[in-house]
């Protein structure tokens, strides 16, 4: 899960950063959807992330990486290109800069797959560099016990994306 979060942070910030472009990203589809990320060189997390979203959540999640965004990176360069869409960005998390480029392919409104690939100076967890996949496809409606926002990580554990939110009530929940 250590490599999960990071990978996540970053597709989330690049998809994030692009409505701050004007660039207007396909809506999901709502209901569940089901994650899975690989990252070279790293012990690959086992199980997916299942997530009920909706276009507000979608939004919201878009909003937050933005903001994001704007703070950390130097550099925030997005363009889509039919279903695809392009990103290039420079951020600095603590005294490590960041460099990235990804690809991501939407399947109409129930599919992505992005393609991400890093470096980092000085080296974070001791990798220079990386490339980070990720695959996500709508799998129906959200099942019961499962509210828009939730999150479910391959631990089993529950979070909802809104509590998470700056000026949120509450907080993370757990399974």
């Amino acid at each position: 899960m250590r490599f999960f979060l990071p990978a996540s942070i970053a597709l989330a910030l690049s998809l994030g950063a692009a409505s701050a472009l004007a660039i207007e990203f396909p809506t999901m589809k709502a209901g569940l959807w089901e994650s899975s990320v690989a990252r070279e060189g790293a012990p690959q997390a086992k199980g997916v992330t299942r997530m009920c979203m909706d276009a507000a959540v979608q939004k919201e999640m878009m909003d937050m990486g933005m903001g994001t965004m704007k703070s950390m990176c130097a550099k925030n360069d997005i363009r889509r290109d039919g279903n695809k869409v392009y990103g290039s960005a420079e951020c600095k998390f603590g005294d490590a800069t960041m460099k990235s480029s990804s690809v991501t392919t939407f399947t109409a409104d129930t599919a992505y797959h992005a393609e991400i690939k890093s470096s980092t100076e000085p080296p974070m967890q001791g990798m220079p560099s990386g490339n980070t996949v990720v695959d996500a496809k709508w799998t129906g409606p959200c099942p019961a016990g499962m509210q828009v926002g939730d999150v479910v990580l391959p631990n089993g554990q529950k979070v909802n994306m809104r509590a998470m939110s700056p000026g949120a009530p509450g907080g993370a929940a757990k399974k």
